[in-house]
């Protein structure tokens, strides 16, 4: 029995085991108030096991599936609700644009967002005005938090000439970023989360790799690029289009085959398919109105690669518009920009079951990103980071 003068704890009204299971099923910021409710429960929600399980309880629930839309000017969460049109949003402050921010580190820097996943945004910074400038930072919007990643080891004279690549990998629990510098060979580094030490450079870059640095796909434990090269047949120019892929595992590179004959260079991507597969995919431009869809329905063969489905954008000659692919909704629509010449000024939505093209509700020259978001607790426990 306690007495009179003994203070009651939340562990004897709740057995830890019971604790745990309440705190897994509660969304990121219910989470974050418990955290303040006791040593005992702050020490659980940051245990690695906690914040590991929860993610998989928010994916396999699929409760927290957004779509992350972000802008030069602001970074926004729309909720991938068709029936809602993509009308409903919350904007993220984030550590860059932050009124509140009272230093000064973030004076004269810009960014870009260079990948998501697990609930984090991966931004690399840039600044004409400031030297050194931070290059990449990791950054929790759910819980606001954010990371600085060391300075890369191979220098390079502008960021024009380096691109960033950002992913999870299952397979090894592990978080990695991918640097490529434009010289006259390109060359690779890779940065791990789990290390959390120098960038490490790959001696195993081939001598003719030269990837579109804007447009690739994580699939299968590695990054894909397409790239192109011309050769001359016959005195016509024509392009030889393959796909590269860095694996992330043992950081090796190879080829992936694709079918012969692509009109042009496509772009790559990644579709969500039956159940939770998820297949590479490539975009085949048929001139400015219409394109066709490709997957990979099994890895590794060619042969597997099939056309799901074309999207055609009808109407006169006269109004000239375009359609350009920009990404998918998690109910396998596809998001296109449309507009006329160079000015992509509307977002619509494609069914490919009805073949009907849909208000997005969001203008589209305001945006240059697109992918899926799940709230999480990542970073949460780690060292060396930052609360905005």
């Amino acid at each position: 029995m306690k007495t009179q003068k003994q203070q009651w704890g939340v562990e004897d009204y709740f057995p830890e085991e019971i604790v745990d299971k309440i705190l897994l099923k509660l969304p990121v910021k219910e989470v974050i108030r418990c955290s303040a409710v006791c040593k005992l429960w702050n020490s659980l929600i940051k245990n690695p096991t906690f914040i590991q399980t929860h993610l998989k309880n928010q994916t396999h629930d699929g409760v927290s599936e957004l779509l992350l839309l972000s802008s030069d000017q602001s970074d926004d969460l729309h909720w991938d609700n068709p029936a809602a049109l993509f009308g409903q949003y919350s904007n993220l402050r984030n550590p860059i644009h932050n009124d509140d921010d009272s230093s000064n580190w973030t004076k004269g820097i810009s960014y870009q967002v260079v990948g998501t996943c697990n609930g984090l945004v991966c931004l690399s910074l840039y600044s004409f005005d400031r030297d050194p400038c931070p290059p990449v930072i990791l950054w929790n919007p759910s819980i606001r938090k954010f990371g600085f990643l060391p300075s890369p080891s191979l220098a390079t004279d502008c960021c024009r000439n380096e691109s960033y690549y950002f992913c999870y990998d299952s397979r090894i629990d592990d978080y990695k970023v991918v640097r490529i510098v434009e010289r006259i060979h390109r060359e690779v580094e890779v940065w791990s989360l789990a290390s959390g030490g120098a960038w490490k450079s790959l001696n195993n870059v081939p001598a003719d790799f030269s990837p579109y640095r804007h447009c690739h796909a994580f699939v299968n434990g590695a990054f894909h690029w397409v790239q192109s090269r011309p050769t001359k047949e016959e005195e016509e120019e024509e392009f030889a289009v393959s796909v590269v892929a860095l694996d992330m595992v043992d950081e090796s590179f190879r080829n992936v085959e694709i079918r012969q004959g692509w009109s042009g260079p496509p772009m790559i991507s990644r579709y969500h398919g039956d159940g939770d597969q998820c297949w590479l995919a490539l975009f085949e431009l048929q001139g400015d109105s219409c394109f066709d869809l490709w997957v990979m329905k099994e890895y590794g063969v060619a042969e597997s690669w099939t056309k799901l489905f074309n999207v055609r954008l009808l109407g006169s000659p006269e109004e000239e518009l375009r359609i350009e692919p920009f990404g998918f909704t998690k109910s396998g629509q596809v998001v296109v920009r449309m507009g006329r010449d160079e000015e992509f000024n509307s977002f619509k939505s494609y069914d490919p079951e009805d073949k009907q093209f849909r208000d997005f509700g969001n203008q589209a020259y305001d945006y240059y990103f697109m992918d899926s978001f799940v709230e999480s607790l990542v970073l949460l426990g780690q060292t060396n980071v930052f609360s905005y």
